[in-house]
C-alpha cells in the first residue's frame, strides 16, 4: 500500500486482505444478517434477493472493519507521538545550536525585574560577531562587528573602542562551552518541569549551572537564573547611537586626538591594576592585591570578579569580617555561585559562624561531589582560586584540579576518604565513592583549617601557555 492511493483503493485491499475469519468481520456480518432476515420477512424478498444482498454486504463489511483498524492504528499513533516523545541526547543540543543566530539572555531578581539583558549576533563560524549588554542602571555597552561603544551614563560619555582592543561576550568562547556540554554534560532529568514548560534538565560543567532544554528545539531555554530565547532582535539593536547631550571620546585607531576627563583616564589606570591585582595575589602579596583590587572597585563598583578577588585576598589576610562583606556583595550580584558560596563559607568557619558557613557549604557541596567524576566541573572554582586563568597563560590538568577539589573537600568536611593521586585507579574509585555516598547519606560537615592536603601534581609542559 503506498501513500499515493486513494483511500477507497486502501481500504479494499485491506478487505481483501482480511479473511471472512477475522473476529471483527465476524461481529459485523452477523449484525447485518440478523437485520438483512427481518428485512426479508417484512417485504418477503426472494431467497435471490437475500443471497445478493448478504454478497454486498459482505464486501461492505471487509471495508467498514478496514476503515475501523485503519482509524485505530492512526489513533494508536498520534497517542504515542504525544505520549511517548522519543529519547533526547546531548548531541540534539549541539547541533541544534549550528542553526542558531541571535542569543537573547535575560537575568531577573527575586521581584522580576530585569537585572542584566543581552543580545548576542553569532556568525557562521559559530563566533560573537555583534553584542549589547544592558545591565541597569548605569552600564550599557554595543558592539556593531567593528566598533565597541561603552555607555557611561552617569558621565553623559560614550567611548568608542575597536572591538579588537575591547570586547564584552557572554561567557567568552561559546565554542569551548559547547564542546564541554557535549564531552561532559549530564542529562539528569528527561521532561522536567521548568516554569509550567516541559523541558530537559541537563548539568553544564563549564558553566557550573544546571540547564533546562526544550524538548523541540532542543536548544537551552535556561542556564542557571539566565533565561535564553533565540528570536531576532529589534531593529537597531547593535547600532552605535549618540544620545542628544552625549560627548563622544573616540578610543579607536586613527581617530582624532582629544582631551580625555579625569575619569576616563582613572578607568584605564584601574584595568591596568586590575592586571597587577591578580598577580599579587597569585604570587602572595596580599596587602598590595587588596590596595590594587579596592582602587579597581571604585572605580568599577560591578565588576565582580574583582569584587570576588577583594574578597579573597581579605580572607588571606585574616579580614575575615571583610572578606564575607565582598563576597556577600558578589553573589548579590551574580546570584548563586558554588565557588563563591564556597569562599564566604571558609570565611564564616573562620569567625565561628559555624550555621553561616554551613549553609554555604551546603550550597557548594553538589557541585564539588560532581567535579570527583568530572574536574571539568570544578572549572570556575580552579578561575576563581587561580586569576591567571583569565588570560589563559595556565590551564591546569585534570589531575591538579582533582586534588585541589580532595582538598576543599578536607577543609570544609574534616572528611578524608583516602584519595591520593599515586593510589591506584581502583582505591581512588572508592575514595570518590566515599565521597558520593557520605553526601547522600547526608554526612557531617565540620570545618577543618588543619586537615592534612594532598600535594597537587606539578603541570606538564603542555599545560602551560
Amino acid at each position: 500500500m503506498t501513500s499515493e492511493e486513494p483511500i477507497e483503493e486502501r481500504l479494499e485491499n485491506l478487505g481483501r486482505a482480511i479473511g471472512s475469519g477475522e473476529s471483527i468481520v465476524d461481529d459485523v456480518m452477523g449484525r447485518i444478517e440478523v437485520s438483512s432476515v427481518a428485512e426479508y420477512e417484512r417485504r418477503k424478498k426472494s431467497k435471490a434477493e437475500l443471497i445478493e444482498r448478504r454478497f454486498i454486504m459482505s464486501r461492505f463489511t471487509k471495508l467498514a472493519a478496514a476503515a475501523v483498524i485503519i482509524i485505530a492504528v492512526m489513533l494508536l499513533i498520534n497517542f504515542l507521538d504525544k505520549s511517548a516523545p522519543s529519547a533526547y541526547a546531548i548531541e540534539q543540543t549541539i547541533e541544534a545550536f549550528k542553526n542558531v543566530r541571535f542569543l537573547h539572555l535575560v537575568r531577573r531578581d527575586e521581584i522580576g525585574q530585569v537585572e542584566d539583558e543581552r543580545w548576542i549576533e553569532l556568525g557562521l563560524h559559530g563566533r560573537q560577531v555583534k553584542y549589547r549588554q544592558d545591565t541597569p542602571p548605569a552600564f550599557l555597552a554595543v558592539e556593531d562587528g567593528k566598533t565597541t561603544a561603552v555607555y557611561h551614563k552617569d558621565k553623559n560619555t560614550v567611548v568608542l573602542w575597536s572591538n579588537r582592543e575591547k570586547q564584552y561576550q557572554w561567557v567568552g568562547d561559546l565554542g569551548v562551552f559547547l564542546e564541554n556540554l557535549r564531552q561532559d554534560g549530564k542529562i539528569i532529568e528527561e521532561n522536567a518541569d521548568y516554569q509550567g514548560q516541559v523541558a530537559h534538565r541537563v548539568l553544564w560543567p563549564m558553566m557550573n549551572a544546571e540547564c533546562y532544554v526544550d524538548t523541540e528545539t532542543k536548544l537551552p531555554i535556561a542556564v542557571g537564573s539566565t533565561e535564553l530565547s533565540y528570536e531576532q532582535p529589534p531593529f537597531g539593536t547593535f547600532e552605535i547611537t549618540i544620545p542628544e547631550g552625549f560627548a563622544v571620546v573616540d578610543k579607536r585607531p586613527g581617530a582624532a586626538a582629544t582631551d580625555e576627563p579625569d575619569w576616563l583616564n582613572d578607568l584605564q589606570v584601574a584595568d591596568k591594576y586590575f592586571h597587577q591585582a591578580r598577580y599579587a595575589l597569585v604570587s602572595g602579596d596580599y596587602e598590595k592585591a587588596a590596595e590594587l583590587f579596592e582602587y579597581v572597585v571604585e572605580k568599577h563598583p560591578r565588576r565582580n570578579w574583582a569584587l570576588f578577588w577583594l574578597g579573597k585576598t581579605y580572607y588571606e589576610l585574616g579580614e575575615y569580617d571583610l572578606a564575607i562583606e565582598k563576597l556577600s556583595k558578589v553573589l548579590d550580584m551574580m546570584g548563586s555561585q558554588p565557588y563563591g558560596h564556597y569562599a564566604r563559607g571558609l570565611a564564616y568557619a573562620q569567625k565561628g559562624l559555624e550555621d553561616e558557613a554551613k549553609q554555604d557549604f551546603e550550597e557548594a557541596l553538589p557541585w564539588m561531589i560532581r567535579a570527583l567524576r568530572e574536574p571539568m566541573g570544578a572549572a570556575m572554582f580552579e578561575y576563581a582560586d587561580d586569576p591567571r586563568l583569565r588570560e589563559g597563560r595556565y590551564r591546569p590538568t585534570e589531575e591538579q584540579i582533582l586534588a585541589r577539589m580532595i582538598n576543599r573537600l578536607r577543609l570544609a568536611t574534616g572528611q578524608d576518604f583516602g584519595y591520593d593521586s599515586d593510589a591506584s585507579t581502583e582505591e581512588n574509585e572508592n575514595a570518590i565513592a566515599g565521597w558520593e555516598e557520605w553526601y547522600e547519606t547526608g554526612g557531617e560537615i565540620k570545618f577543618t583549617p588543619d586537615a592534612e592536603l594532598l600535594p597537587v601534581p606539578e603541570a606538564s609542559e603542555e599545560a602551560e601557555k
